[in-house]
């Protein structure tokens, strides 16, 4: 179409119902007209929290942010932190599951924290009147309101946070209720992402043959347990084997009847072994055993004990 010097201008379509085409300037004016008022405490507080959760490097590290430092950031009587976690995956990755008591509730059915929530899990605030005060923080006396903060993937309820309070000044206004729950997605997040980042560091420390622990695991599991020992002033004791003429009998019957045969002594003896003693393959052919709360005398007996098991045990192949 031409203008009134004759020259052809570019062709604008309106389609019939749609708002009218704002110019840069109208767009600009709107967006600083909106405002949102939200508690700047609040506000305040959720900032320094996010940074907190972004810097957790593990697992234990999130647990621990959110179990201990939160309640004290925030003035929360409690928090209780449940996940679900059918396959023990979280729990294999937690070193201390029993440190946190009931705060932490590692589930393996999701019905009891779907019960929490309606179809479509949001957080919600329950006083002492809601059937529910009976199922979270059990173990705590003084709490009059407990928020449930539901951490979801992909719409999935992964785990449910729950903070104990002693009044329901937190939760003001729709403006505050959107702050909580950006935490609620920022743990959500914080939580794959360290899941993820520790599964991936711990095949790293591990051996691919036996499955268990290899060099560079086994420092980080006995540097754990000495530091451990120390706090409780307790003994523990590391034993060092190796089979006899592993190279000769790889030379003679080959490298796969070898691994075969590291395979099988690996795991007879870690079908000795108790659920808190680790044991590590370091070489070819060395592997080791981390006992704690075991003396010299003791781990003398059981380092007898699995000699002589080895020596008896004939394996086929």
């Amino acid at each position: 179409m031409a203008n009134e010097d004759g020259i052809r201008g570019p062709v604008t379509e309106e389609i019939d119902g749609a708002p009218p085409v704002e110019s840069s300037a109208e767009v600009r004016e709107r967006r600083l007209s909106q405002t949102v008022t939200v508690n700047r405490y609040l506000h305040l507080q959720a900032q320094q929290m996010h940074l907190m959760l972004m810097d957790a490097v593990d697992l234990q590290a999130l647990i621990k942010l959110l179990l201990v430092s939160v309640p004290r950031h925030f003035n929360f009587r409690t928090a209780e932190l449940w996940l679900y976690d059918p396959e023990n995956v979280l729990g294999g990755l937690i070193s201390d599951t029993q440190r946190y008591g009931n705060q932490l509730q590692l589930l393996k059915d999701i019905f009891d924290m779907q019960e929490l929530y309606d179809l479509e899990p949001d957080i919600t605030l329950v006083d002492a009147t809601d059937s529910r005060m009976f199922e979270v923080l059990k173990t705590d006396h003084g709490v009059e309101y407990a928020m449930l903060m539901p951490l979801m993937d992909a719409g999935r309820l992964i785990g449910s946070y729950h903070c104990g309070l002693m009044d329901a000044s937190l939760a003001q206004g729709e403006a505050e209720e959107d702050v909580i729950a950006h935490l609620a997605s920022v743990v959500s997040m914080c939580l794959k992402s360290v899941v993820a980042r520790q599964q991936v560091s711990q095949l790293t420390m591990l051996d691919p043959l036996t499955h268990m622990s290899n060099l560079r695991g086994f420092e980080k599991d006995i540097a754990r347990e000495i530091a451990r020992a120390r706090r409780g002033d307790e003994p523990v004791t590391v034993l060092l084997m190796a089979i006899d003429d592993y190279e000769e009998l790889q030379v003679h019957y080959g490298k796969v009847t070898g691994q075969f045969v590291m395979k099988k002594v690996a795991e007879r003896i870690s079908s000795d072994l108790r659920a808190t003693d680790y044991m590590a393959r370091l070489s070819d052919a060395g592997m080791a055993v981390l006992i704690p709360g075991s003396g010299e005398a003791l781990g003398h007996d059981i380092a007898e004990r699995m000699r002589n098991d080895i020596d008896e045990f004939s394996i086929d192949d």
